[in-house]
């Protein structure tokens, strides 16, 4: 007996009790929906697709679940394009419910006769593992499974469920629904775990190494993998960096932490990269930012690769061993391995430089400074959230996560501005203790600043920080580098007074010392803030490579 509604039944599958999903509506997914009025599932109406898929990349990070967002037929699907890019680079698993034009109008789908219709599904397809089309409403189950199948098993991915109008107007026999388990929602769905013989030489690697160290990537942090890491370094000694997707592999306040590397990392990290003689890469796609173009670790270093996707084993750098494994359980088997084993107690990375953190007279605020206070203020269980492009950048050398685990993210896949605004709402939700806070530009911020309406509608506890320099910030710098003509200035905007139109407290601060009690302030409070920093716009976090290879600013 068809007694069900494809909304009812599509909500069951894809969420659990108390879950979440983000989306825009359109006429063609009404019924999804019309289910959650009478669900503990929270749907959050989100002002742009582009922000949905955010907000599920952000939500799926944060919970170790598929992130769930949707979207109408047409313009609805391509605005969801670059949100699933995003979620793509930097594996995460988030599920895009779209709808699609009527099975019996497929013949009227070019040029849109039919209304809103194209070939959406082609469109979706190279940003994403998979695309599935369901064209009977009993088969939704099958679908939807394995939908989450390709999203969680192996590298991690976004995937698309496409859903023609008729269909989402059908009703469904409660005979033909297969209830899916909460570990179907989670991943990885599978650790591999590594040959024995290659973990033994692994460790025979490490034992007569002079300066061995670990470089911890964001799969790391996405296996779950924090507390292995953790257990691993006290018992061996082992020192860590990581690359920006991977701040948060290890507490940084530890004397073993080297920070971040790459053009956004520290000092400290950087340099200790480039003099081991040994590097133990896990779940790192050695990105061209977070390598200095392929130059660290270089091909005179002895570099260990493990990957839970075998194709991206020595991908971008030349490697001397490979392991296809998952990181936790790599680590696991690791640490066993070298149970008698342990390096000095005194590490061999060296001490991280002052800081750069001069605010000369009269001008604007030093973004150092900004990114040392929220250092100061955000504490183990707190979670900051970074904008694209300078912001990040920041936050990666002046900001220390404080526990291990995800309590930083970053748009490190394909890097587009705007991602933090969506990405705070999916990770809040998905964050019950601790406080959010974001991290951005007034250029990233205006791609999605109608999200700052969204968060006080909900009423999140969410506090946005953006460095106001009136432009893109990176592009200014690389315009006066090779003395190419501006074309990245704006007119001034006062996002304080944007924000507070929006339902925000909102602030703007121009003098340093009022720097701190601002965005104190703006953490305390119940609700949605926005802190507005007037930034200098000729400071910049990157580090050069001879900078990076020396340890010093030369």
């Amino acid at each position: 007996m068809a007694d069900r509604t494809v909304g009812d039944v599509l909500l069951e599958l894809i969420t659990e009790p108390n879950g979440a999903l983000f989306g825009v509506p359109g006429g063609q997914t009404l019924p999804l929906y019309g289910a959650t009025i009478n669900s503990s599932t929270r749907h959050l109406v989100m002002r742009d697709e582009r922000n949905a898929a955010n907000a599920a990349d952000g939500y799926a990070r944060v919970s170790g679940k598929v992130g769930i967002c949707d979207a109408t037929v047409g313009p609805g699907a391509t605005n969801l394009i670059s949100g699933l890019a995003e979620a793509q680079a930097s594996s995460i698993p988030v599920m895009a419910i779209v709808a699609d034009t009527r099975r019996d109008s497929e013949h009227l789908r070019v040029h849109s006769v039919a209304s809103q219709s194209f070939s959406q599904s082609e469109t979706l397809s190279p940003v994403v593992k998979w695309v599935g089309r369901v064209l009977e409403p009993g088969v939704i189950p099958e679908v939807v499974g394995h939908a989450l199948r390709v999203a969680t098993s192996g590298r991690p991915g976004p995937v698309v469920v496409s859903i023609p109008e008729d269909i989402f107007l059908s009703r469904v026999s409660s005979e033909d629904i297969t209830p899916l388990s909460s570990e179907d929602r989670q991943f990885p769905r599978y650790r591999p775990h590594p040959p024995p013989d290659q973990v033994e030489e692994v460790s025979r690697i490490i034992r007569t190494a002079s300066r061995p160290l670990i470089l911890a990537g964001g799969g790391l942090v996405l296996s779950g993998a924090a507390q292995a890491l953790a257990e691993l370094v006290e018992c061996t000694n082992l020192p860590v960096v990581t690359s920006l997707n991977g701040k948060g592999s290890v507490d940084e306040l530890s004397r073993f932490s080297g920070g971040v590397v790459g053009g956004f990392g520290s000092l400290r990290g950087n340099h200790s990269l480039h003099i081991a003689d040994v590097v133990l890469v896990i779940g790192s796609k050695n990105s061209q930012l977070g390598s200095h173009s392929w130059r660290l670790p270089s091909r005179e270093q002895m570099v260990i690769h493990v990957d839970i996707d075998g194709a991206e084993i020595g991908r971008a750098i030349p490697i001397d061993l490979g392991i296809l494994a998952d990181a936790k359980s790599f680590l696991y088997s690791l640490k066993c391995a070298l149970k008698d084993w342990s390096g000095p107690d005194t590490p061999w990375i060296e001490p991280e430089p002052l800081s750069q953190y001069e605010q000369p007279e009269g001008q604007p605020i030093n973004p150092a400074l900004v990114a040392g206070v929220l250092d100061d203020l955000l504490g183990p269980s707190d979670l900051l959230v970074c904008d694209a492009s300078l912001s990040s950048g920041w936050a990666a050398r002046h900001f220390r996560v404080k526990s291990a685990g995800p309590n930083f993210i970053a748009p490190r896949g394909i890097g587009g501005l705007g991602w933090s605004t969506g990405a705070a709402i999916g990770a809040r939700v998905a964050r019950g203790d601790g406080r959010v806070a974001v991290l951005t530009g007034d250029g990233g911020l205006a791609y999605g600043l109608g999200e700052m309406e969204t968060s006080s509608r909900y009423n999140l506890d969410i506090t946005t920080v953006v460095l106001n320099n009136s432009s893109y910030g990176w592009i200014r710098h690389v315009e006066e580098r090779f003395s190419i003509p501006r074309s990245s200035d704006f007119t001034e905007i006062d996002f304080s007074v944007a924000a507070q139109s929006m339902g925000l407290s909102g602030r703007r601060v121009k003098d340093p010392k009022e720097l701190r009690p601002a965005i104190q302030d703006a953490l305390e409070m119940s609700g949605p803030a926005l802190v507005e920093i007037i930034s200098c716009p000729d400071a910049s976090p990157v580090i050069s490579y001879t900078n990076a290879k020396n340890g010093a600013y030369s």
